[in-house]
């Protein structure tokens, strides 16, 4: 490269050299006269201050895009490659009743969650006709308490699909993560263009994007359970709270009416 830049100069002075003498104020005229001009001579001096300037960038460049296309003197794979933790499916010692089949299914490979959730947990009975005899506030202590266990049965089932979906999808993952490895660490010349790194440093983004993407699905499954454990908590202690005040309101009455009597109930008390 180096052979081929200077020929090409010397290329150029060569067949420039009429307009050159006319930079340099050199006059070839008929009668054999020359004729000097200093002052086009100095701008000639500066052109070809310049023109070296050029061919020293020049040089600095190429000798830069030729450091960069050296291929690592060492075996990349067997250097820096590194193992991750295989994903593995939920296994269990035990299936005594046979109702865990869907879940499992569920779980390792994906798919609807409610049916396998419903099949292995405590099917939440119906009140019927006997919630219009509560009084108001049990209704709405039964209809609070009947929406928590009803959000924590929607919360897991979700949960459930979520860890689905992430182990059914996690070999394919490992096997681009793999694939994007081999192709980073490979010595191959047509490996390592810019344009071939590049697009490696796109797949590795995609990939952290993606990734990032599942790990917020799992946060967001956790945040749906901490919301219904804080809502079980808060409504026992909202329940706490009114008894308290109950209890303030009307426990003087209510243990007035309960012991009016008891004093003459024991007066008349006798044993038989």
């Amino acid at each position: 490269m180096k052979r081929k830049v200077v020929a090409a100069l010397l290329a150029v002075v060569v067949l420039a050299v009429p307009a050159f003498a006319g930079l340099f104020g050199i006059d070839f005229g008929g009668g054999g006269d020359i004729v000097f001009d200093p002052s086009v001579f100095g701008q000639a001096v500066l052109v070809v201050s310049e023109l070296v300037k050029s061919y020293e960038e020049l040089k600095a460049l190429y000798e830069l895009e030729l450091a960069n296309l050296r291929i690592v003197p060492v075996n990349m794979a067997s250097r820096y490659r590194t193992f991750g933790a295989s994903w593995y499916g939920l296994r269990l010692p035990f299936d005594r009743f046979g109702n865990l089949s869907s879940w499992i299914q569920v779980v390792n490979s994906g798919g609807s969650g409610l049916g396998a959730y419903d099949a292995a947990s405590i099917t939440l009975q119906a009140y019927g006709s006997l919630y219009s005899q509560l009084s108001p506030e049990e209704q709405r202590r039964v209809a609070s308490a009947y929406a928590t266990a009803e959000l924590a049965d929607g919360s897991n089932s979700h949960s459930m699909e979520t860890v689905g979906m992430l182990r059914g999808n996690a070999s394919a993952v490992d096997q681009s993560i793999r694939n994007l490895e081999i192709d980073s660490l490979s010595l191959d010349p047509a490996m390592n263009t810019e344009i071939a790194v590049l697009n490696k440093i796109n797949a590795a983004s995609m990939a952290s994007l993606r990734s990032s993407r599942d790990t917020n699905r799992v946060l967001l499954s956790t945040l749906e359970q901490l919301v219904v454990e804080s809502k079980r908590k808060r409504d026992a202690e909202v329940s706490g709270i009114d008894d308290a005040i109950a209890r303030l309101q009307f426990g003087a009455q209510a243990k007035a009416e309960n012991t009016a009597t008891l004093g003459e109930s024991l007066q008349s008390f006798r044993w038989r």
